[in-house]
């Protein structure tokens, strides 16, 4: 199993309070790695937008990370995290972030994002999803509605259960790999780790490195997959999904989104979703 933690994450803004949770988890990820991070808001309006950018040291402070009065000079000498803000002033915001992704070495990428669904979310699908079909980096997803798994007011971590969806293909074993290292990313191994399979009664043959981690494995024979696995993150309450993602084959999945879309649109908690 790789442990090469995320080195440099990427977290656009639209600088709207719902967006606040994904920036938590951003900033709790680049703490833990001792990682730089990039804030990134696509606009026209220019330089006035400054000031409206997450308030890093604030909330640094709170989580008592760094003292009162810390000048931002100071941050990556006391904590080893190097935060840069950056403008893109473009009409385009997924094409300003595919460009920024093409442009620097970002490894992660932490999106805010609304769920949607029916025709609307067929013809038009959200900036987010837009993003991660064209950016080859595993993403995390944090749904505005969603209850998080990194706290904003103390930025506390809350890893007890895993979602792993695996099937035949695409392989489990890197959305197995990278669940073990999401554990790592945010400090904490401690977690029970669910396997769930959706489809036929034949659980896919997976292998789990050893750990402190508990591991089931759940089969669910027939349904939607995306239907059972919303359904079963909601009802075991689990903090985060992590999923392996070919991205879109074919016409039907260009209408209806690929089921980690799917999933997406109705997650009730965040979603990380990797590139295969």
């Amino acid at each position: 199993m790789s442990t090469t933690p995320a080195r440099f994450i990427l977290h656009p803004t639209d600088f709207s309070a719902s967006s606040q949770l994904a920036f938590a988890h951003a900033l709790r990820l680049a703490t833990t790695n001792k990682a730089n991070l990039s804030l990134l808001h696509v606009g026209e309006d220019s330089y006035e937008d400054w000031d409206r950018f997450p308030a890093v040291r604030k909330t640094l402070e709170r989580w008592k990370l760094i003292e009162p009065g810390t000048a931002r000079r100071e941050i990556q000498d006391k904590i080893g995290v190097g935060v840069e803000k950056v403008i893109a002033e473009q009409k385009d915001v997924v094409s300003s972030i595919v460009d920024y992704l093409d442009q620097r070495p970002i490894d992660f990428l932490v999106l805010s994002t609304h769920g949607r669904d029916g025709i609307s979310a067929w013809i038009h699908p959200s900036t987010a999803e837009k993003i991660a079909h064209k950016a080859h980096v595993p993403t995390l997803f944090v749904p505005t509605n969603s209850h998080g798994c990194v706290s904003l007011e103390t930025g506390e971590v809350t890893m007890r259960r895993i979602l792993v969806p695996v099937d035949h293909q695409p392989r489990p074993d890197e959305a197995i790999d990278r669940a073990m290292r999401a554990l790592q990313a945010y400090g904490t191994e401690d977690a029970k780790l669910t396997l769930l399979h959706v489809g036929s009664s034949t659980m896919p043959s997976v292998a789990v490195p050893d750990g402190p981690w508990q591991v089931e494995q759940v089969v669910i024979p027939s349904g939607d997959p995306a239907t059972e696995i919303t359904a079963f993150a909601a009802e075991n309450k689990c903090n985060v999904i992590v999923m392996v993602t070919e991205g879109v084959h074919g016409f039907l999945d260009v209408l209806r989104g690929t089921t980690t879309d799917k999933v997406l649109r109705h997650a009730p908690c965040p979603l990380l979703a990797i590139p295969s």
